[in-house]
């Protein structure tokens, strides 16, 4: 019967994460095992790729979670280190996987010579749990794809075995699209104005058609997604926090006499958008309620 190291000792293999006698130990596995080659080449073909990619910026809410359950983690692990060292040595190498292999799990500690960003690892992680659930293939070829004309290699949304994109990840939630419809947005008129943009925008999704009116021109034209504007995230993210829900939809616009820049932010609320016009220092941090200059509620299209 043969002895197999866990899934997460190849990925901090691959990661060279192992001390010295444990990497030994994986290594003259592998060099036998061709099992467990495969499934270390899957991580290190998804480990490359995510070095190659640039890590967004996790929101603060998320980030201060991920350093709490990290924090647990660490303790529970040192409260376990300390409890097993005067148990005796289990009977068995480990539990009976299918084939009639086991799982030895191995004992590790990060090397302190090099380290790993907190957004790399938790996608490192995500890698491990679907090779091990037999779905290596699967995540590679779905969530490592060619992006863009030019051939470069970006992170996408994982496929369903139907080919279909699963649900976006939480950081992926947090990222608004950005429009610029080019409304002088007024007080008064606000809500006409909202539920305009948010019809014509890919978040309302009935733009595409043409806003209804065959020819119509650019007043009916649907939305282009555009580059946001600096200070556009952190502003999302901060009203989020004040207000509760998230932001799906940013009109980079002007208000009042136009000649003042907004940014109107549209938040989801079941068959309801919360519509909130806001002055472009709320990146600045501060109070955000004190750069809202105006909020209304719309039906969602």
């Amino acid at each position: 019967m043969t002895s197999h190291p866990d899934v997460e000792a190849l990925a901090f293999f691959a990661e060279e994460l192992l001390e010295p006698d444990e990497e030994r130990t994986v290594a003259a596995h592998i060099d036998t095992c061709a099992t467990c080659a495969t499934t270390l080449g899957e991580l290190t073909g998804v480990s490359e790729a995510l070095a190659a990619a640039p890590v967004p910026a996790l929101p603060r809410d998320v980030a201060d979670l991920l350093d709490q359950r990290v924090a647990e983690a660490a303790r529970e692990r040192a409260a376990g280190a300390v409890g097993t060292e005067d148990a005796a040595p289990p009977q068995t190498g480990g539990a009976p996987v299918p084939g009639g292999a086991t799982v030895t799990p191995l004992p590790r500690r990060p090397r302190s010579g090099r380290s790993l960003s907190r957004a790399r690892l938790m996608m490192l992680a995500a890698a491990a749990a679907v090779v091990v659930g037999g779905g290596g293939a699967a995540l590679f070829n779905g969530v490592l794809t060619p992006g863009g004309q030019g051939g470069e290699t970006g992170v996408a949304a994982p496929l369903a075995e139907n080919g279909q994109e699963n649900a976006p990840d939480t950081a992926q939630s947090y990222t608004p699209q950005v429009v610029r419809s080019g409304t002088v947005y007024t007080e008064a008129a606000l809500a006409e104005q909202a539920a305009r943009t948010l019809d014509l925008s890919p978040v309302g999704g009935t733009g595409a058609a043409g806003g209804g009116e065959p020819g119509g021109g650019m007043e009916t034209a649907p939305l282009a997604v555009q580059a946001a504007p600096p200070g556009v995230q952190e502003c999302v993210v901060l009203l989020g926090e004040e207000f509760g829900g998230h932001f799906t939809l940013v009109d980079d616009a002007r208000y009042g006499d136009g000649e003042s820049p907004a940014w109107v932010l549209f938040s989801p609320r079941g068959e309801r958008f919360e519509v909130y016009v806001v002055d472009p220092a709320c990146a600045q941090g501060g109070d955000p309620g004190q750069n809202v200059l105006a909020q209304e509620t719309v039906r969602a299209p």
